[in-house]
């Protein structure tokens, strides 16, 4: 093994350089990109971090921010600490010591995991990036950042010493860094692509509405975002005044004291029993630094500039069909809101457009009520003010078509890191008899993404008002509109479609005259 040393602002690091066929990379793990939101800072926005002396090591990832386990069967997170604002860097090995005096810089890929804003790391070893690296020639960042009621979850009426957003501050803090600090690495600052996969997405989704944000990024790629899951004022108040109350915690002191680990200890008890489920943590419109919902922000310019990429999976909610897997969202109360308030004839087209779908119909139909519908409303809103495509993930492996979860939420995200040996990767390859049709869907979904990291184009057509065609990743992959056109015209003009571009969908889950909310 050998090192690689780069020099930041705040002093020098010294990383793991990995041999490889073709070519070798090197990995910076857990580099502090701000100080430690602990004690006064633990409800506030992140400050840069202090400078060190000497040659800091990062050879090892960073300990992930406080969380539970909210899948029943991953594994236990053991490495857990508030101390956590931290990031890691691939880099091909040539350039990334001497990058200061090279000619040559890189396309840089900042990478936001998912985890419904409760879980997750950059540490994760399903986003180990060396393929990634070696394959695009690129520089790819990820990092960990505060999540659940540390992160997304609003007190400011406690006392004006609450921050709301600090999980997307962390995010913005560290965009700054990679923008200060990147030329040490081999990165390109003014050519950077921001990335994020489910709650990463939706966060991915939001910064291009941020000022200070703006100018650390040139694009912007969303995996299985949810627009429309972002909390007013007033609903992240309700919450977390629920979330108090659920754990017997009785003001501002007594919260800023609470252990941390045992506040993340019981999140997903409190997102079931709640009847929040998905719900329960998320960003919030706090007038400063979120100011809209998406899209409405898209739909007036708010994001004018940002090219993007915006994809989902075939059936992202097949997981919600199963019984054993159905804790995670609500699909009863899904089911309430797509129908409610609308006429029968409405009710009636609906249905009768997923028909075509045969038995797979229902699941399809949930995944375009959370995901795919506001993504495609998103698109269009967005394609007015710059450029806009649409992708969709269809490819299915014999293991998830036996398993009866086929295209599912986050299956995409092997085929873009290269990491079949890693988490739900596993099972996906695991009893898939021919290799050669995963090697090409990843081939064709990785090079399409690293084409729009490079340039920011992509070869099929771009997204317009009332055209949202995707290319759809099989084999073969097509170019087809992202949903079939009867099926989209069945929402026109419904009130799910005023609920979605107005931002009162989540509204709706958290009233309780509509859905009583069970804090204790």
């Amino acid at each position: 093994m050998g090192f690689c040393i780069a020099e930041t602002k705040y002093g020098a690091v010294k990383g793991e350089r990995i041999d490889g066929a073709g070519a070798d990379v090197c990995v910076w793990r857990g580099i502090p990109y701000a100080a430690p939101p602990v004690g006064a800072l633990r409800f506030r926005e992140p400050l840069p971090p202090e400078r060190w002396n000497g040659v800091r090591d990062a050879l090892e990832f960073g300990p992930a921010c406080p969380q539970g386990v909210r899948v029943k069967g991953r594994a236990e997170v053991r490495n857990m600490s508030e101390d956590c604002l931290t990031l890691n860097i691939w880099a091909p090995a040539d350039e990334s010591a001497s990058a200061e005096h090279s000619k040559k810089t890189r396309p840089v890929f900042f990478y936001i995991h998912g985890g419904s804003f409760i879980e997750g790391s950059g540490g994760d070893e399903e986003y180990d990036s060396t393929e990634l690296v070696k394959n695009g020639d690129i520089i790819v960042v990820t990092l960990n950042y505060r999540l659940g009621a540390l992160g997304f979850m609003d007190f400011s009426f406690l006392d004006e010493s609450f921050k709301p957003n600090t999980g997307l501050m962390d995010i913005v803090m560290a965009l700054r860094w990679v923008h200060e600090n990147i030329g040490a690495f081999g990165g390109d600052k003014n050519n950077v692509t921001i990335c994020g996969q489910s709650a990463g997405a939706t966060c991915a989704g939001v910064l291009p509405m941020i000022g200070e944000a703006r100018q650390y990024f040139n694009r912007a790629i969303m995996m299985s975002a949810v627009p429309e899951l972002i909390h007013s004022q007033g609903q992240a108040a309700e919450i977390a005044k629920c979330f108090l109350e659920f754990n017997d915690i009785g003001g501002a002191e007594a919260l800023k004291n609470a252990d941390a680990l045992a506040l993340a200890s019981r999140q997903d008890e409190f997102a079931q029993k709640s009847g929040l489920g998905v719900d329960a943590f998320s960003i919030s419109i706090d007038g400063e630094l979120v100011k809209s919902y998406m899209i409405p922000a898209a739909k007036e310019g708010m994001m004018e500039g940002v090219p993007m990429l915006i994809g989902t999976t075939r059936e992202e909610m097949s997981f919600a069909l199963f019984k054993q897997l159905s804790y995670i969202a609500d699909i009863e109360n899904i089911k309430k809101i797509s129908s409610e308030s609308e006429s029968e004839e409405v009710k009636k087209r609906i249905a009768d457009a997923y028909g075509r779908y045969g038995k797979r119909g229902e699941a399809i139909m949930y995944t375009d009520f959370c995901f795919r519908l506001p993504g495609l409303w998103f698109a269009e809103a967005q394609s007015g003010h710059a450029d806009t495509w649409m992708y969709r993930f269809d490819f299915e492996t014999f293991g998830m078509r036996i398993s009866r979860l086929h295209a599912f939420h986050s299956c995409d995200v092997p085929f873009l890191f290269g990491n079949f040996k890693a988490g739900l990767a596993k099972l996906m390859v695991l009893v898939s008899p021919v290799k050669t049709n995963i090697r090409k869907v990843h081939a064709e979904f990785q090079g399409d993404f690293l084409a729009f990291i490079r340039t920011g184009e992509l070869p099929w057509e771009k997204c317009g008002a009332g055209n949202t065609p995707a290319k759809c990743y099989n084999l073969p992959s097509t170019i087809e509109p992202v949903i079939p056109y009867d099926v989209k015209q069945a929402y026109a003009g419904s009130e799910f479609e005023r609920r979605v571009s107005a931002g009162e969908v989540i509204e709706i889950m958290v009233r309780k005259n509509e859905k009583a909310v069970d804090c204790g």
